[in-house]
């Protein structure tokens, strides 16, 4: 088996929690989750977001995602200055990465961002490896969101559990049986 992970993330500013979401999957079952996450999204040369959803759209991409063959897996860190989100990010990623690997993770990717903030992920990520939270084999790198829909999965997790923190259960109640998730104290 070769596990790979697809990361995006989700801020909720008015309440100060910042959630940094994982899917893991077998790289043999990447074109089947690709295709069924894909189906999401009606308008071809269009991505799925959570934020441009319905509630009804929202409910039926967590109910498709919690019948795949996915681990989701979450950290979500309070409370978030909103003029910290990177050092959020920072924390949330040490954590997020070290269960990764421990997972058995060969290959991360994270949603990019821009040139620059994709840059600062990658000194982070050699941080980590040079302080040994995460095993230099494990292989992180960007990815448009628009180009891997596998993002698309990571993106209904970040949306399913900010809904959450903001006292909309639903979403991550029908996630619950496959996921696992992570609470961090931000400081």
């Amino acid at each position: 088996m070769s596990w790979l992970a697809y990361v995006d993330e989700s801020i909720r500013t008015d309440d100060g929690v910042y959630v940094l979401a994982a899917v893991a999957l077998d790289r043999a079952d990447a074109a089947a989750v690709r295709a069924a996450v894909r189906a999401l999204e009606p308008r071809p040369g269009r991505r799925f977001h959570w934020r441009d959803r319905l509630p009804v759209a929202r409910q039926a991409a967590a109910e498709s995602l919690a019948a795949l063959p996915v681990l989701p897996i979450v950290v979500v860190g309070t409370p978030v200055n909103p003029r910290r989100q990177e050092r959020a990010r920072r924390q949330c990623a040490e954590t997020l990465l070290f269960e990764l690997a421990a997972a058995g993770v060969d290959d991360v990717w994270l949603e990019s961002r821009n040139p620059l903030l994709d840059r600062r992920d990658l000194d982070v990520v050699a941080g980590f490896h040079a302080r040994r939270v995460i095993p230099r084999g494990l292989r992180i790198g960007h990815l448009r969101a628009g180009d891997e829909p596998l993002l698309w999965a990571a993106d209904i997790v970040a949306g399913a559990i900010c809904a959450a923190e903001g006292k909309e259960p639903a979403y991550r109640d029908t996630l619950a049986r496959i996921l696992t998730e992570h609470r961090l104290g931000l400081s």
